[in-house]
């Protein structure tokens, strides 16, 4: 299949879109200018003769040439160091209409978006994948905030009659004294449905321990757990 008329005809299009759309952006700095157009030329939209008449190469470029236009018009800001009154370094920006313009909060505190294992599961699933909340704006953020925070935390207190225990057979490594005895404690937080299991150690009574301070952590962080009145 060969490179019909009409798909010349976009691509010289798309070409002198871009040349406006970069001569819009860089406006008055001529070199940057020179340099952009330059590596267009030869770079990013070159094609070879050969590659000149294949379809899928030019439709490629095509787009290429269009998306570039776009985000010079949007996202690409000239900037000019200038001087206050009072001597202080400033910079000016020039913005045209085609600028895409957003909000501070927008731009410092974008919302997080899930991993790309997340992505993938989800879309397994069938489901759509939507940012994940963005955490709560009152979490401490520097180590001194931290420091404070930790010190002045309210540890809730973990009630045996809301906690129910189960001990089951180990599994993995460490010989008999992990597959054939009951050291794997499980400890279910009926208010809330935390549930926590620990196999830490071969000692049943270690991993009792270890299993209540890491249901305490859990509530540490979740904030949760009832604590007695």
């Amino acid at each position: 299949m060969s490179v019909t008329p009409a798909l010349r005809a976009a691509a010289r299009s798309a070409y002198r879109d871009l040349l406006r759309a970069s001569a819009s952006t860089f406006y008055g700095d001529e070199p940057i200018q020179r340099a952009f157009r330059h590596n267009m030329r030869t770079e990013a939209l070159y094609l070879d003769k050969s590659a000149q008449y294949d379809v899928k190469l030019v439709e490629e470029k095509i787009r290429l040439a269009c998306e570039l236009a776009t985000m010079l018009r949007r996202n690409v800001v000239q900037a000019r160091r200038t001087q206050t009154q009072d001597g202080d370094d400033a910079w000016n920006l020039r913005f045209t209409k085609d600028t895409e313009l957003g909000e501070n909060e927008s731009i410092k505190n974008p919302p997080p978006m899930p991993s790309s294992r997340q992505a993938r599961r989800l879309e397994k699933g069938g489901q759509s994948v939507e940012p994940v909340a963005q955490p709560s704006s009152n979490l401490p953020r520097t180590f001194s905030a931290l420091r404070r925070a930790h010190k002045d935390r309210e540890i809730p207190e973990l009630r045996e009659e809301d906690i129910e225990e189960s001990f089951v057979r180990g599994s993995g490594p460490g010989g008999q004294s992990i597959n054939k005895t009951q050291n794997n404690v499980q400890l279910l937080h009926k208010p809330t449905g935390f549930r926590v299991a620990c196999q830490e150690t071969r000692s049943l009574q270690t991993n009792r321990m270890l299993a209540r301070r890491w249901l305490l952590q859990k509530a540490c962080v979740s904030k949760h757990l009832v604590t007695p009145t």
